[in-house]
């Protein structure tokens, strides 16, 4: 029975088993491509080191049309392609060597025990998964633009993936070239690190940046051949993965299969989890990585050699960084964190991916200089606003300067909330006037959100720290967490938390002033129209916005004016300064206005184009669309997916472990609907597809609506209403895999589709994200549509052929 079964789920390979099937060409053809935009990258890179003179400004302000620029440029555009060619006659040389490992690998894998073929089915997804989350993890932390990049990296990954599963009918399977692959794209990225130069800019005009310059239409072009080097090669690293894990799927019958998949994909969310609460760094991740595909090598000592030896190359790689050796790197839950020692203070400062992010200060004593009275005032301000101080919240805490401040105003109770434990042990360990070991602290390591919704007390005084997270990214997301915590209804859950008389004083670098009128003009909603107090603290560029609770008090003028500080309340007043306040369904804070982002258009033709290459490159075929409903199906789910995670973390709280816990509970969810239709027979979905529009139409009408109460009741519903679509689209893929054709096939469309619903996601930027309900049920009325235009189709061609 197990031969029949392996026979009936066996790809369209029987006849490609023999000669070469051109998968090896194929990726020679993109790796030089991709090596060919790495050497031009590094060269403009290094172009502008070389044409950059002390005192010269940034980058855009180097004459590139110069002549000796232009000389420059040329030379190092011919030592690309000299590198290229070189490349190119290395890859030549190993070709024979690479195909017969590919050969032996297909054959490996098609020949192993059938017995453990389940238990590498699990083993495969989960590493397959794992590897996603740790290289996108790693490719924000040192490229930490691709905070504005929302799911580039992840839609590389599934672009890899989605060829790797159509491909896996292929005699070749050359997995020995992932370690290679993994290891050149850490050599890369370090070494674009490590090169001088202010090239990491933010190329939409929409987007406010912190830490990142704006450069020139030539910094533009540099910026976006970089990206198309790090999707390529990752697409690359992920193909012979999806092989791996599609060739061994063939094995199984389909729902069988896809449901040992799903629980191979949950080990990998809860292995990056594990990985995450032990603060492990990237050396760990991968190394589990490489352990993991040099179980699936052949079983020869060279192809073992050669992946050990690109294991050793990546793990040396990883463990250098190219800023200051004498920082100690911490990997946290969130972000690469780097701490060290400010040199004027000698208090400790911390990097967050290499940029400024805060640092300590010690404000104590009689004995201060003219620049820390300064620091000290700036801190001291919002305490001196409001008397006496019995209860306190701190939100972004960080390493303990605002609680310092709080304790040294004699609040009779502080609760500090940080998110990120990481900075909140480096406040413990090294803050001087020791905020966090006073008994009066009480350290809270949450997000700001969910804590003031599970709040037991009100406050005198709400302090808002100078937050910032563009490079604070959740491992699975891309979620930015501050933007929800600078909306108008997070701002407004922090105001049901204070007290009649009590006060909110939000500070933040405002980097526009269109930004410091878009937080004026969001507290002024949040207090029934009043306007806040605004004073400009010129600490970090930092801007105190207050809000007195009670409609009768008056904040002091003489208070505001005996720090020294300037009242801006008239300038952020300008009604001829545009602003659109920020919303949970419209949470983006760094964008000032709410328009379509038109340069990002930029990016996602950039990512389509590429993606259409990569098929291109290895189909000759014209596309078959018999799995067109799988396509649709995907996008759907990428959808439901983000707008899950968005809701559930705003519910729940948008800490690490509640977007692990999300996503591990949208695999559930699609594994339940996988096992219901393997234990009810369910062969067609309609009825499955009526209870999903209706969800979703439900969903998208309480959303409307403001949402569910954050009582525990409230969010049982909100748990309910959020998974029961997910529920119902994993019965209808699971049901429609008893059509015909490989399990991998589908895989793929799936996974392609998966990557439109990222890049229809974008929309959300002008739309909201509610407007993914009304996507999401678009994408599914086409996959019906499909499914029943194949059903017709199939059941008219059996009809002929009875006749």
């Amino acid at each position: 029975m197990e031969s029949q079964l392996a026979k009936d789920a066996s790809p369209d390979h029987a006849t490609e088993t023999g000669g070469q099937d051109g998968m090896l060409r194929s990726m020679i053809r993109v790796l030089l491509l991709a090596s060919l935009g790495c050497f031009i990258a590094l060269g403009a890179i290094l172009l502008w080191a070389l044409a950059q003179s002390p005192g010269n400004g940034p980058a855009h302000a180097v004459d590139w049309k110069s002549p000796t620029i232009l000389l420059e440029g040329a030379l190092l555009a011919v030592a690309a392609l000299v590198a290229t060619v070189g490349l190119r006659w290395l890859l030549r040389r190993c070709e024979k060597f690479l195909e017969e490992d590919a050969g032996l690998e297909a054959r490996f894998l098609d020949t192993s025990d059938p017995r453990y073929v389940d238990a590498a089915i699990v083993v495969s997804a989960a590493l397959s998964l794992f590897l996603e989350l740790a290289l996108i993890r790693w490719q924000s932390s040192v490229l930490e633009f691709l905070a504005f990049y929302k799911n580039f990296s992840l839609l590389a990954c599934f672009a890899g993936l989605g060829l790797g599963y159509a491909l896996a009918g292929r005699s070749r399977i050359p997995v020995i070239l992932v370690l290679p692959l993994l290891a050149g794209q850490f050599v890369f990225l370090m070494i674009t690190r490590a090169l001088p130069g202010e090239y990491q800019i933010i190329p939409f005009r929409e987007q406010l940046s912190m830490g990142l310059g704006q450069g020139d239409w030539s910094w533009t072009i540099v910026l976006l051949v970089l990206l198309s080097v790090v999707f390529l090669t990752t697409a690359l690293t992920f193909i012979p993965v999806g092989q791996l894990c599609g060739r061994l799927m063939e094995r199984r019958t389909k729902l069988r299969a896809y449901g040992l998949n799903l629980v191979g994909s949950l080990l990998g969310v809860l292995l990056m989890m594990g990985a995450s609460f032990l603060w492990t760094p990237p050396t760990v991740w991968f190394a589990l990585c490489s352990l993991g595909l040099l179980a699936f090598h052949v079983r020869r000592p060279v192809s073992l050699f050669t992946g050990i030896a690109f294991t050793l190359i990546a793990a040396i790689t990883l463990s250098w960084w190219p800023v200051d050796r004498l920082w100690n790197r911490v990997y946290s839950p969130y972000q690469l964190l780097e701490i060290g020692t400010n040199e004027d203070t000698g208090l400790t400062m911390i990097r967050a991916a290499g940029h400024y992010y805060q640092r300590i200060n010690n404000l104590s004593g009689e004995n201060l200089t003219s620049a820390e009275r300064h620091t000290r005032d700036y801190y001291d301000l919002p305490f001196r606003l409001h008397s006496p101080l019995t209860a306190v919240a701190v939100v972004g805490a960080g390493t303990g300067n605002d609680v310092a401040a709080a304790l040294r105003a004699g609040a009779g109770r502080v609760d500090a909330i940080e998110i990120d434990p990481a900075i909140q042990l480096t406040g413990r360990m090294n803050h001087p006037e020791r905020p966090y070991q006073n008994p009066r602290t009480r350290a809270i390591v949450n997000d700001a959100r969910s804590f003031f919704r599970t709040a037991g007390q009100r406050y005198d005084l709400i302090v808002y720290g100078l937050l910032d997270s563009h490079t604070l990214l959740s491992h699975g997301s891309s979620v930015r967490l501050d933007s929800f915590v600078y909306t108008v209804e997070g701002l407004r859950e922090a105001r049901n938390r204070l007290k009649p008389d009590g006060v909110i004083s939000l500070a933040f670098s405002v980097l526009s002033d269109n930004l410091g009128r878009k937080i004026y003009l969001m507290l002024q909603e949040v207090f029934d129209g009043r306007p806040p107090l605004c004073v400009t603290a010129d600490y970090d560029g930092a801007v105190i916005f207050l809000e007195h609770n009670d409609p009768k008090a008056v904040f002091s003028s003489q208070v505001v004016a005996s720090s020294g500080f300037q009242n801006s309340t008239a300038h952020y007043a300008d009604p001829s300064l545009k602003a659109t306040v920020s919303t949970d369904d419209w949470p983006f804070f760094y964008m000032p206005q709410r328009v379509y982002p038109v340069s990002y258009l930029v990016m996602v033709l950039q990512i389509l184009l590429l993606s259409l290459f990569l098929g291109w490159n290895f189909f000759q075929e014209a596309p078959r669309f018999s799995h067109l409903s799988y396509f649709f199906l995907g996008a759907g789910f990428m959808l439901i997916e983000t707008k899950g995670i968005t809701e559930m973390g705003l519910t729940f709280g948008n800490t690490w472990q509640v977007i692990g816990i999300v996503i591990s509970g949208i695999l559930v969810m699609a594994f339940l609907g996988n096992c219901l239709v393997g234990w009810l027979k369910i062969r067609r979905p309609f009825l499955s597809y009526a209870f999903l529009l209706a969800t979703l139409a439900i969903g998208w009408y309480v959303s409307r609506s403001g949402g569910f109460t954050s009582t525990p009741i409230g969010r049982l519903e909100t748990a309910v209403l959020l998974t029961c679509p997910l529920l119902f689209s994993g019965i209808v893929f699971s049901s429609l895999l008893s059509a015909k054709g490989n399990v991998s096939s589908m895989m793929a469309m799936n996974l392609l589709g998966a990557i439109s619903g990222g890049l229809l996601e974008y929309n959300s930027m002008y739309f909201g994200f509610r407007a993914l309900y009304l996507a999401a049920m678009v994408c599914y009325v086409l996959a019906f549509l499909s499914d029943l235009l194949l059903r017709k189709t199939n059941s008219g061609q059996a009809a002929g052929v009875a006749v």
